[in-house]
């Protein structure tokens, strides 16, 4: 049922006196995708995606100060917290867009976590660059292990989504 079916109830409509082939007609007009229908979806993908691309890297700067000065247990908590907030806003921002074929989900589902990635070994390195020019008693952080972590726990709520909507 696409979100446009959700105010139509065939039962409603027989209440109305409208017959099976009346309703059914009715079902599939409103069920036809129109191409600005699609071609609005796919802007409002588009822009989504870029949303979230800078609402990773506003959160990857956030980042620094804190890999800076935080070690394993803590700053690992710090990193699920952050991409999870990401990820919940991917999942909200790209499930509720009507009209998208199934290539654009797998594309976002490979896109963002690729870039969420890349975007943090940049981070992670920049800051274990301060920490060895700053001198501190700070241990460098492994850059490949955080991605891996941002990038897993960041598309975890749309894979959950994903489940869900099969079950």
């Amino acid at each position: 049922m696409t979100p446009q079916t959700k105010n139509v109830q065939p039962a409603s409509l027989q209440k109305k006196g409208w017959n099976e082939r009346e309703i059914a007609r009715a079902e599939r007009f409103v069920n036809v995708p129109r191409p600005y229908d699609t071609h609005f979806s796919k802007i409002v993908f588009w822009s989504a995606l870029i949303v979230i691309i800078f609402a990773n890297f506003i959160v990857s700067l956030v980042l620094i100060p804190f890999l800076l000065v935080f070690h394993d247990a803590l700053l690992y908590s710090i990193i699920v917290l952050l991409a999870g907030t990401i990820g919940f806003l991917y999942k909200h921002l790209i499930t509720d867009i009507g009209h998208l074929e199934q290539k654009h989900h797998i594309w976002a589902s490979i896109l963002i976590p690729l870039i969420a990635a890349a975007n943090m070994i940049v981070v992670v390195f920049i800051a274990n660059e301060f920490i060895k020019k700053l001198e501190t008693a700070s241990d460098l952080q492994n850059p490949w292990l955080i991605a891996a972590v941002f990038s897993l726990v960041l598309i975890i709520p749309y894979v959950l989504q994903l489940l869900s909507k099969k079950n």
